[in-house]
């Protein structure tokens, strides 16, 4: 197994802090501590257009496109508690000034971390330093936007929200070490459950994402400040019982509202420091970067154990890489260096 760099993005004056490529179209959106949103094309490398018309004041601390809809639109969140929704309504992609502004959303109190769309773009969720979850509810023109219900159930500020890939089921990853899942409540659609609570990690996770196989929701993998990447199982049968391992916490919820799910296993140890983001592919593949400049790639051998495929040091040179997402076999990371790079990985 090798990974190789294709290409390197660049342009950024700051950090980077998070990317985004949209499901269907060859489109990568990447934001940074400029204040700039960034799309190129993930086919010819070209940069598309720079979104930055003094919409937001701070940091630009994450983007996700919209899984549905005829014309491409994202979601970026920003430290000055705003999101703003931008668009492009056109058939040509590639001219600039096809891509406007749709929307600016209000609420939160503080910084927001994390922005991500439900699977049918129904829902947008977003998280922030002020402890809390919005979900706001989008029109099909992405120019109102109903904030449905706000969670308050973490203790500390919100990193990071994921919605799961088929079903309407949301993580979020917390500076109180915990990672929760909601649900939409069967008899209310308007109220949002906490069905479950992941603990375990013993430092903020700073982010979480399902596994890619099936329609159903089976595992979900977390990071953390610890080191450690996590990979949680879901109980779905009504005679599944929990393993039993002192090593391995488990997160037991017997109420009608909430799901079962036990720790199944912690992936080996590489990363010196905390790990910021991890990233399951449709590959089966979980990938992971962090403070230690490292990218690392696992490879699930059997339910309990996964054996590192890649371990590569000073992916970003000196600095810490922030994101990292799949692209197929491809990797795309992006870093305090404001570069934002396309691996190739030799299977």
């Amino acid at each position: 197994m090798s990974l190789s760099l294709v290409h390197t993005f660049t342009g950024h004056t700051d950090k980077c802090w998070a990317t985004s490529i949209h499901s269907k179209l060859p489109l990568l959106a990447t934001v940074s501590g400029d204040r700039t949103c960034r799309v190129y094309n993930l086919e010819t490398k070209r940069l598309i257009v720079v979104l930055d018309d003094d919409s937001h004041s701070k940091t630009l601390s994450s983007v996700e496109w919209k899984p549905t809809g005829e014309f491409p639109s994202l979601a970026i969140g920003s430290f000055d508690s705003t999101i703003s929704i931008w668009g492009n309504e056109e058939a040509v992609l590639e001219d600039e000034d096809n891509w406007t502004l749709m929307a600016i959303i209000e609420g939160h109190e503080n910084e927001i971390k994390g922005v991500s769309w439900s699977h049918d773009g129904v829902y947008l969720a977003s998280c922030s330093r002020d402890k809390s979850i919005w979900i706001w509810e989008a029109d099909d023109n992405n120019e109102e936007f109903e904030c449905v219900f706000v969670v308050q159930e973490h203790s500390q500020d919100v990193k990071h929200v994921t919605w799961h890939q088929h079903e309407n089921v949301l993580a979020s990853s917390s500076y109180d070490d915990t990672v929760k899942l909601f649900k939409q409540d069967d008899y209310d659609e308007d109220d949002w459950v906490n069905v479950a609570d992941l603990t375990g990690h013993e430092g903020t996770v700073w982010s979480s994402d399902f596994e890619k196989k099936g329609e159903r929701v089976t595992r979900l993998s977390s990071s953390s400040d610890d080191g450690t990447i996590r990979i949680w199982k879901i109980l779905h049968a009504a005679d599944d019982q929990p393993s039993i391992d002192s090593k391995l916490p488990s997160t037991i919820k017997t109420d009608t509202n909430q799901d079962m799910w036990e720790l199944e296993t912690i992936l080996p140890i590489i990363h010196h420091g905390p790990i910021y983001s991890v990233a399951w592919g449709e590959n089966g593949y979980i990938a992971s970067v962090g403070s230690d400049g490292r990218i690392v790639v696992y490879k699930e051998l059997n339910s309990k154990e996964w054996q590192i495929i890649i371990s590569q040091p000073h992916s970003h040179g000196v600095y810490e890489i922030n994101n990292i997402k799949w692209h197929g076999d491809r990797l795309i990371t992006a870093g305090d260096d404001g570069l934002v790079k396309l691996w190739e990985l030799a299977l």
